[in-house]
């Protein structure tokens, strides 16, 4: 897992973070089950958790287990991974805003077809936000 203080930091770090993470685990280079998520955390900087999806907990190699919840979700697939980020941005902005929900607190992550050696995304990416209705306290 990283920590970045922005937006910025992270577009910046998180293909370095890929890249790293694929020199560790050289036979995932032919997975579709990319993940990364950002668990929830108060200290309003960005957490990014880069992994594979497992089938049990007994099956974590050499690393953390993060469990995501079933539940609601918005669920964006991002065709260019060059327009992530502005995606991103409008699903938590104005999106979000006139959605009739707000986001849960549990992570929200990004599902990847494929990773390539620079650590950007190939092809399609789904990005996928916790929902509840607004009224949920």
């Amino acid at each position: 897992m990283a920590t970045y203080n922005s937006q910025e930091e992270a577009s910046q770090g998180i293909p370095q973070h890929w890249r790293l993470f694929l020199v560790d685990h050289p036979a995932l280079e032919s997975s579709s089950n990319f993940y990364g998520a950002s668990p929830c955390t108060g200290d309003r900087k960005i957490h990014y958790l880069t992994g594979v999806a497992h089938g049990s907990p007994e099956s974590v190699v050499d690393g953390e287990s993060l469990t995501l919840e079933a539940g609601e979700y918005a669920v964006v697939r991002v065709n260019e991974p060059a327009l992530l980020r502005d995606t991103w941005t409008w699903l938590l902005g104005p999106w979000l805003a006139n959605s009739g929900r707000r986001e849960k607190n549990a992570p929200e992550f990004e599902r990847f077809t494929s990773i390539s050696e620079a650590g950007t995304p190939i092809g399609p990416v789904e990005i996928w936000i916790p929902l509840e209705p607004l009224g949920n306290d």
